[in-house]
């Protein structure tokens, strides 16, 4: 009989064991937290559908041992990020953009682009979707693996677009990297946003030319500082030219204007001044116009001549 009661026991302990193994297995799948910032989908491996619930961030209760996984999905801006150094970024070594331009140089570009999943909670079939058509890219590491295999890709593919529209000298400069972050980050909503993803911002952060192109953007930089001083040393040409052009146009203008005061009086009154008039006293006026006519006074009658009688002479 005590054989039997220490037999009853020890079965008694398996047993408690045995059920306290299932309850712990159960409790550990019986539900999962969806983190700040995060939506989750929930997933049937068993038949492979998608709840048609998606849950918020909090603890999310699931039935246990039902083949159901809580697939998180950011709704919170994220920045992929792809450099040449080796300390940041989303991957380890030189992880920059290598693109060619139009002037067939290349260059190596470190970028970051900014993005985030919309969602609506009165269309959740969007996220679903997205799943959906993603299925297969989401294996492993949920989102993050999704991240790796499906936008990564793109946000290279665009980058390098954008800067294979310009020249080399294009797009070293400040509006050249602006013109192809915003060109790169146009073409990427236009493909993603039909699977609600909105690209916030393309970020040229640094170029890296190799020496082919260290040596054209030099020779391309003697040129133009060569060409700006032939610019600025014909304008210093031109603007003696015109000084000089202005001086005569003056003098010319100011002989105008004394030959035009000159009216034919005072020409007159001029010449006059030059001639030496003889027997006129010293400041005396003298009329240099038509003589006057001559005034007519009043004259006596002349008597007439008187007859004289005419005397012989003596002796007749």
């Amino acid at each position: 009989m005590k054989t039997n009661r220490y037999s009853g026991n020890a079965f008694s302990s398996a047993l408690l064991y045995l059920v306290l193994l299932v309850v712990a297995f159960a409790l550990s799948g019986c539900g999962t937290v969806v983190k700040t910032g995060n939506v989750g989908l929930v997933v049937n491996h068993y038949s492979g559908k998608v709840d048609g619930n998606v849950r918020r961030a909090g603890f999310n209760p699931l039935p246990p041992l039902s083949g159901y996984e809580m697939v998180e999905i950011p709704t919170h801006k994220r920045t992929y990020t792809m450099v040449r150094t080796t300390t940041e970024g989303a991957r380890s070594g030189d992880d920059s953009v290598r693109v060619n331009t139009a002037s067939t140089n290349i260059l190596n570009v470190d970028i970051s682009v900014t993005y985030h999943l919309t969602f609506d909670p009165n269309k959740q079939e969007e996220l679903k979707n997205l799943y959906a058509k993603y299925r297969s890219q989401f294996q492993g590491s949920g989102f993050s693996a999704f991240e790796e295999s499906q936008l990564r890709p793109l946000f290279r593919k665009y980058v390098s677009n954008a800067f294979g529209k310009m020249t080399t000298v294009e797009a070293m400069t400040g509006d050249g990297k602006r013109r192809a972050a915003e060109d790169a980050r146009s073409e990427l909503n236009k493909i993603l946003n039909t699977d609600s993803i909105i690209v916030d911002e393309v970020r040229i952060r640094a170029i890296w030319p190799d020496e082919n192109t260290k040596n054209t953007l030099r020779t391309h930089l003697v040129a133009e500082q060569n060409l700006r001083l032939s610019t600025l040393n014909q304008q210093l040409a031109n603007l003696a030219n015109a000084r000089a052009v202005s001086k005569a146009e003056a003098e010319a203008k100011a002989t105008r204007i004394r030959a035009a005061s000159l009216t034919p009086r005072l020409v007159k009154y001029k010449h006059l001044d030059d001639i030496r008039i003889v027997g006129v006293p010293q400041g005396a006026i003298v009329n240099a116009g038509s003589p006057p006519a001559p005034r007519e006074t009043a004259t006596t009658p002349l008597t007439p001549p008187q007859r004289t009688r005419e005397v012989p002479p003596q002796g007749e």
